[in-house]
C-alpha cells in the first residue's frame, strides 16, 4: 500500500524543485523528504527523480507518476474532508426556497462562499411563490424561504429581514418614457406593463405595483427585463437588477408621477422556530444576516 506521507514529500518536492524548499513547505527537514521519497522509490520499484544535477528532477516515470499522486492526493483530501464533516455533523443538504420577487444576486457571495467551506453540502435553490414555499417549509422540504414581507409572519417561524430591495421604473430606449422628465399617471396607465406573477397576486403589493390597464405575465424578473428590452411594455424592477443593464444602455430607467424616489421593501429570511440548524445553516444566516 502507497504511504501518503511518501506521496506528499514526492509531490511537494516535485512542485517545489527541491527537498529542501519541499521540506520547508510541509515544515520537515530535507532529509525527511529525501527519505521519504527514496522509500516510495523502493515500494514502487522505479526511480522517480534524477539526483546528478543541483536540483532533483524528474525521471520519465516520475513525471508520469506524478500527475496521477497529484489526482490521488486530491482524493484523500476529500476523503478527510467529507470524514471532518461527518464528523461535525454537517448537513448532507440544505434547500433554499427564492420567491421569484428576490434577485438571485442576493444569495450569489453566500452561495460562493459555503461552496468552498463545505463543498460536500448539496444546495438546492426552489424557486416558486412564497405559499407554495411556506407549505414546503412546513413540511420540512425546505429549509429557508426568502421572500418580500407580507402578512405577520406566523409564531411557529423565525424570521429577520436581511435586505432591503429597492425598486426602479424601466422602459426600453425606444419607449417614449425614456425621454421624459417625468411620466404621468395617465400615460402610465394606458401603456402595457410587465409584471412579475409573483408580484401580481402580493397580498400586499400586487395592488400597488400593477399599474396600467394592460398588463403582460412573466414567470420571473429575468424574463421581465428581457420583455422590457424587447420595447413590449415597461416595468417596475429591483434596482440591484438594472445596473448593468442600464449601464449598457439596453434599459433607460424613469420616474413615474405617482412616486418621486425608488421605493424599498424588505427581504425577509424565514426559517421554522426550534429547528435544529446544522453548521451549513448556521453559516448561511450568519452570511446572510451581514450581507
Amino acid at each position: 500500500m502507497i504511504n501518503l506521507d511518501y506521496l506528499l514529500a514526492f509531490v511537494t518536492a516535485a512542485d517545489k524543485g527541491s527537498f529542501s524548499a519541499a521540506g520547508r513547505h510541509i515544515g520537515k527537514s530535507q532529509s525527511t523528504i529525501s527519505v521519504s521519497v527514496s522509500n516510495l522509490e523502493l515500494d514502487l520499484g522505479v526511480s522517480l527523480f534524477d539526483r546528478t544535477g543541483k536540483y532533483p528532477v524528474l525521471t520519465q516515470e516520475g513525471e508520469h507518476l506524478y500527475e496521477q499522486a497529484k489526482v490521488l492526493m486530491r482524493q484523500a483530501d476529500r476523503i478527510e474532508n467529507y470524514t471532518s464533516g461527518v464528523r461535525d455533523q454537517v448537513e448532507n443538504s440544505l434547500v433554499i426556497g427564492l420567491d421569484p420577487l428576490v434577485p438571485f444576486s442576493l444569495i450569489e457571495t453566500p452561495l460562493e462562499k459555503i461552496s468552498q467551506k463545505f463543498p460536500f453540502t448539496q444546495i438546492q435553490i426552489k424557486k416558486e411563490k412564497s405559499d407554495g414555499l411556506f407549505t414546503q417549509l412546513n413540511d420540512d422540504k425546505v429549509d429557508f424561504v426568502l421572500h418580500l414581507t407580507e402578512d405577520a409572519i406566523p409564531d411557529y417561524y423565525e424570521f429577520a429581514c436581511i435586505h432591503q430591495l429597492e425598486w426602479t421604473c424601466v422602459c426600453s430606449p425606444d419607449s417614449e418614457f425614456a425621454d421624459l422628465e417625468i411620466v404621468n399617471n395617465d400615460l402610465l396607465t394606458t401603456e402595457r406593463q410587465i409584471i412579475c406573477t409573483s408580484l401580481y397576486e402580493h397580498k400586499v403589493l400586487g395592488s400597488v405595483g400593477t399599474l396600467s390597464q394592460s398588463v403582460w405575465l412573466a414567470h420571473d424578473q429575468d424574463d421581465m427585463i428581457r420583455m422590457v428590452e424587447q420595447g413590449i411594455g415597461w416595468a417596475v424592477l429591483p434596482t440591484i437588477m438594472l445596473q448593468e443593464r442600464v449601464a449598457l444602455g439596453t434599459l433607460v430607467e424613469f420616474t413615474p408621477e405617482y412616486v418621486k424616489s425608488n421605493q424599498s421593501y424588505g427581504v425577509d429570511l424565514v426559517w421554522k422556530t426550534n429547528d435544529s440548524l446544522g453548521p451549513v445553516a448556521h453559516y448561511l444566516r450568519e452570511l446572510l444576516f451581514t450581507g
